[in-house]
């Protein structure tokens, strides 16, 4: 069986990749190929790269997994936020769910784009739940014969964060906490006000943490010590006309200008955020062990790319055995979605440890100095590079 996984939501990091009976052959981010970072069009530079690799044309696979549900699914969650007060009921707020709803929905979710691009296929296409493909990127690819998993993220259709318990090949959902109770949603929003770019940035909060100090109270904006942790998320929205930040300006002073100097009031809010964002973290994989009652921990989510807070957590000695997914992102759904086809029937996953994450393209010399020539870089055949390096390091 040939399945191809994509991820594709018009949002960010567009990835597709491709598995030969349960085989990781070939992945790779759109960006990595457009130049474009977090490129979110449809990826497909990503879907030949695919298929190339494994000498396939599109009409021979046998299942095209996409890492979304199916259109609508967004749309109606954004609806019964804003019907609920979660979400305030903007025009603006109202007018983006419907432009994505449409755009997705007159793609098929992706599916007709495919065939624009690649032509018909017998593929069966497949619509996986959004926070189960992270999931199943977490535990599949762990080489835990049982493991809780723990997927947080910004948002999936309707998920900010979830449980699941993987054993014998196979994963059960425990518990969705549902957007807009998102910790990524959070920490995205305090990344734009910092200054940075939300759903871009993140890594820099984490990397001003630790030159603030404690003091910042959060607490209007995140209970992370609850259990489940609470967001108040009306008072991070950021559309407030010409106030964004209204609620964070009015209890933490002005958002930084982009690019402007950073003070340390900012520091002391970015420290803030990233130990908010820790005891969070923490108290679901304590969660997820209580009701897993397995000590083998999976992560996968945008927010477990939160470094310092995977490191708290393994050294936490809470957990026995940790893995995280490397394309912990939604680039790394479509590894999970191109494996959901073996849950069917009552089927296993073909559950290997990952050992390493290049599984994208490779250059020769002569590729490499093609494109050295067309941006008219200067360089220099070397018959051995690392004599060279090592030289040149040992001068400073």
């Amino acid at each position: 069986m040939i399945t191809l996984g994509i991820n594709y939501s018009q949002m960010h990091d567009s990835s597709a990749c491709i598995v030969r009976d349960g085989e990781l052959l070939f992945a790779v981010a759109e960006e990595r190929l457009s130049r474009v970072k977090h490129d979110a069009r449809f990826p497909h530079n990503a879907i030949q790269a695919c298929v190339d690799f494994a000498c396939v044309k599109a009409n021979q696979l046998d299942e095209v997994c996409f890492g979304w549900q199916k259109p609508g699914a967004t749309f109606r969650h954004d609806a019964m936020c804003y019907a609920s007060g979660k979400m305030p009921a903007t025009y603006a707020n109202g007018l983006n769910s419907s432009l994505h709803f449409l755009s997705m929905w007159h793609q098929g979710g992706g599916a007709k784009r495919f065939e624009q691009y690649f032509g018909k296929t017998k593929a069966r296409m497949r619509f996986v739940n959004h926070h189960l493909a992270h999931a199943l990127s977490a535990y599949a690819y762990s080489g835990f014969d049982e493991s809780g998993v723990v997927v947080m993220d910004g948002r999936g259709a309707w998920e900010a964060t979830s449980i699941w318990h993987g054993r014998n090949g196979r994963i059960e959902h425990v518990l969705t906490i549902p957007f807009p109770d998102s910790v990524g949603f959070f920490y995205s929003e305090f990344t734009e006000y910092l200054g940075f770019h939300r759903n871009s940035d993140e890594w820099k909060v984490m990397g001003l943490a630790p030159y603030g100090k404690p003091g910042v109270d959060l607490q209007a904006f995140i209970e992370a010590e609850a259990e489940p942790y609470r967001v108040h998320a009306k008072k991070l929205i950021t559309t407030n006309g010409s106030s964004p930040f209204a609620e964070m300006t009015r209890l933490l002073g002005p958002a930084r200008v982009p690019e402007s100097e950073i003070e340390e009031r900012h520091k002391d809010v970015a420290y803030a955020v990233q130990d908010a964002c820790e005891i969070a973290m923490m108290s679901v994989v304590r969660m997820a062990i209580e009701k897993t009652r397995s000590k083998n921990i999976c992560l996968a989510g945008g927010v477990a790319l939160n470094s310092k807070a995977n490191g708290k957590i393994l050294a936490s000695g809470l957990v026995e055995k940790f893995f995280v997914q490397p394309a912990a992102s939604d680039d790394g759904v479509a590894l999970g979605a191109a494996l959901a086809p073996y849950l069917d029937n009552g089927g296993k996953l073909p559950n290997k440890a990952m050992r390493h994450g290049y599984f994208g393209p490779s250059f020769d010399d002569q590729a490499i100095e093609n494109a050295l020539r067309t941006y008219k870089l200067p360089y220099t055949r070397l018959p051995d590079p690392a004599v060279t390096a090592a030289e040149l390091l040992s001068r400073g």
